[in-house]
């Protein structure tokens, strides 16, 4: 059940979590400010340059926190309990278990999950576009909204095919790192 409770917001559209978000950050936080006095809550975090970055940061944070979860829950229910047991009856304690067994096994996971945030980092466009469209002052334009601005809204159709073709090719060297490590990691465990 709980696990179904952290996936939820991975499976809630970018934009209606946007539009959420907009809500919290202009309204609720706002009220929440004005009656608390916290100084950091009272103004909307989409209308200062400074904080509107984080909003973005802080939103696409806990989509991808469910699904970050699961990898993790997977690698971590996939240990090997021979080893486990081993190491405890070789006098392992449970700290050294931890940074020794643990850790090093669940290194794929690891390299999986920051893979593939820094692919979604890359790509986020409908959150970008439903939070902020890339305001204050074009303070939050992201890479992939910049690319469509420059192709459809600039008209600069060569120009936006270019930065088009360069945003995939950066994520496909993404891609093929976290295959090459995975490899690499997964021959060496």
């Amino acid at each position: 059940f709980f696990r179904a409770g952290f996936f939820t917001p991975n499976l809630i559209g970018g934009v209606v979590l946007g539009f959420i978000w907009e809500f919290i950050f202009s309204r609720v936080l706002v009220n929440f400010g004005s009656v608390t006095g916290l100084k950091i809550f009272k103004t909307s975090w989409l209308s200062d340059p400074t904080k509107a970055f984080w909003a973005l940061v802080i939103v696409t944070a806990w989509q991808l926190s469910g699904y970050m979860m699961l990898i993790y829950v997977a690698g971590f229910t996939s240990l090997p309990q021979d080893v486990l047991e081993a190491a405890a009856i070789d006098g392992c304690n449970a700290t050294q278990s931890v940074f020794r067994i643990i850790l090093p096994l669940m290194v794929p996971s690891f390299v999986i999950c920051v893979f593939l945030t820094l692919q979604r980092c890359f790509m986020v466009y409908d959150i970008n576009l439903s939070l902020t469209k890339g305001g204050p002052y074009n303070s939050t334009v992201l890479i992939a909204m910049h690319v469509y601005q420059k192709a459809f809204l600039s008209h600069q159709y060569g120009v936006g095919q270019a930065e088009a073709f360069i945003l995939f090719i950066m994520v496909a060297a993404i891609s093929g790192l976290q295959l090459y490590f995975s490899k690499k990691l997964e021959v060496e465990s």
